[in-house]
C-alpha cells in the first residue's frame, strides 16, 4: 500500500508541474471560417493530457490494477518516447528551442514513460527496472525544479523590488502574469523566436521595477535560476517596457 500512495504521489506531482489550461481555439474556427487540420488538434490534444497520464495510472493502481505485464509496458513506454520526443521537435520547428523547451520535452516524455514501467512485473506485483526507478528520479526531480520556481521568483521578486511598485510578464505573450501557476518553471519560459543574445533566447519572462531613481527591467533566466538587469532596455527594436504595469 505504501508503494501505491508513493506512485500516486509522484503522478499528482507531474500533473502539477506540467498541466497546462486548456486553449479551445484550437477547435474553433479562426476569422476566414476554418479549423485547424486534425492533425494538429490531435497533436494539441495528446501534448496537453500527457502531464495526467500518470495520474490516470496512478488511479487505476488504487483501484487495484495489477502489475502490468513487462511486454506490454515496454511497448506503451515506447510508444510514449517515441510520440514525445516527435512532438518535442514538432514543437521546435518554428521556435528553433530554448533549452527549457528541450528539457520540458524530455523530461515529460521520460515521467509518462517510466509510469508504466515503474508498474511492470509479473504474478500481480510490480517489479520495476532500475532504469524505471532511474526516469522516476528524473521525472521527480524535474517536476520538483518546475514547481520550486514559483517562491523562487517571488521571492527574488520582493527582493529586487525592495517596497517600489513591480509586475512580471511573459515576454512571448506579451501580456502580464494572471495566475501563480504562470510561474513554473516550465510555464515561464519562451519557446518563440525573437531577441536573442549569442543565438539564446533569453527574454523568457520580464519583471518591471520603478525604482525611486529609475524603471528597471530584468529578464528571467531559468538556467540561473535567476532576474537579471536588462542593461539597454530602450536599445530593443521593440520596447520591453509595455508588457505589464508596475503596481
Amino acid at each position: 500500500m505504501k508503494y501505491k500512495i508513493l506512485f500516486c504521489a509522484y503522478s499528482v506531482l507531474i500533473f502539477a508541474a506540467y498541466i497546462e489550461p486548456f486553449d479551445p481555439s484550437i477547435f474553433e474556427p479562426n476569422e476566414r471560417g476554418k479549423t485547424p487540420p486534425l492533425f494538429f488538434q490531435a497533436t494539441y490534444l495528446y501534448s496537453w493530457l500527457a502531464p495526467a497520464i500518470p495520474a490516470f495510472v496512478g488511479g487505476l493502481v488504487l483501484l487495484g490494477l495489477p502489475s502490468i505485464p513487462r511486454l506490454v509496458a515496454r511497448c506503451i513506454a515506447v510508444f510514449s518516447i517515441v510520440s514525445g520526443l516527435f512532438l518535442t521537435l514538432f514543437g521546435m520547428v518554428l521556435s528553433l528551442g530554448s533549452d527549457t523547451q528541450i528539457l520540458h520535452g524530455v523530461t515529460l516524455t521520460t515521467a509518462v514513460a517510466v509510469s508504466f514501467l515503474i508498474w511492470s512485473g509479473s504474478g500481480g506485483q510490480p517489479q520495476p527496472s532500475l532504469v524505471a526507478k532511474i526516469g522516476i528520479s528524473i521525472g521527480t526531480i524535474a517536476a520538483l525544479w518546475s514547481l520550486l520556481t514559483v517562491p523562487m521568483i517571488l521571492v527574488q521578486a520582493h527582493f529586487i523590488a525592495d517596497g517600489a511598485p513591480y509586475c512580471i510578464a511573459e515576454h512571448s505573450k506579451n501580456a502580464p502574469i494572471e495566475a501563480v501557476r504562470d510561474l513554473r518553471g516550465f510555464s515561464f519560459y519562451t519557446t518563440a523566436t525573437g531577441y536573442k543574445s549569442t543565438s539564446k533566447w533569453y527574454f523568457h519572462g520580464l519583471m518591471i521595477v520603478d525604482h525611486p531613481d529609475a524603471q528597471r527591467v530584468y529578464n528571467w533566466s531559468p538556467g540561473r535560476w535567476r532576474f537579471d538587469l536588462v542593461e539597454r532596455p530602450d536599445a530593443m527594436l521593440v520596447s520591453v517596457r509595455n508588457v505589464c504595469v508596475p503596481s
